[in-house]
C-alpha cells in the first residue's frame, strides 16, 4: 500500500517524529519476520516470500537512509547490521528456515531497543524544553 493513496498513512507520517518513525519502520520489520515465520510454519510459501520480501523492503529503506557523513562509524556499524539482516533474511526465504528468521530477530531486536531509549530520551529532553 502506497503511503499517497492511504490518507491514514500519510497523515501518521506527517504527525510522528522522525524517531517516531523509526521505531514504526523497525516494528513493521520485526512484524514482517513474525508473519514469515507463521507463514513457514504454515507451509505457506507465498505468504512466507511476501513478508519476507516487505521486511527486505524496510531494511532497504533503513539503509538508504543513513548518513555516514553525520553518523561515521555508528551509520557504517548500522549498515553492516542491516546487511547481516538481509542476509539471514535471503537464506531463509531460499531455505524456509525459521532459525534465519530467528537469527535476523537476534540482530534486530536490541537495535529496537536501543532505538527505544534514544526516542523516550529525545522525547522527554523536548518535553523539557517546551515546559510540558
Amino acid at each position: 500500500m502506497q503511503m499517497q493513496n492511504n490518507p491514514y498513512l500519510q497523515t501518521e507520517a506527517e504527525t510522528l517524529s522522525p524517531g517516531q518513525l523509526l521505531l514504526k519502520a523497525y516494528e513493521d520489520l520485526i512484524s514482517s519476520i513474525n508473519m514469515a515465520k507463521e507463514a513457514i510454519k504454515n507451509g505457506d510459501i507465498a505468504e512466507k516470500a511476501k513478508y519476507i520480501s516487505k521486511a527486505d523492503k524496510t531494511i532497504s529503506i533503513l539503509q538508504a537512509a543513513l548518513d555516514f557523513e553525520a553518523g561515521g562509524e555508528i551509520a557504517q556499524n548500522l549498515d553492516y547490521l542491516y546487511k547481516a539482516i538481509k542476509h539471514q533474511l535471503l537464506l531463509a526465504n531460499a531455505n524456509n528456515s525459521i532459525e534465519n528468521l530467528d537469527n535476523a530477530l537476534e540482530i534486530l531486536t536490541p537495535l529496537y531497543e536501543a532505538w527505544q531509549e534514544v526516542v523516550k530520551k529525545e522525547e522527554g529532553a523536548g518535553n523539557l524544553e517546551e515546559g510540558v
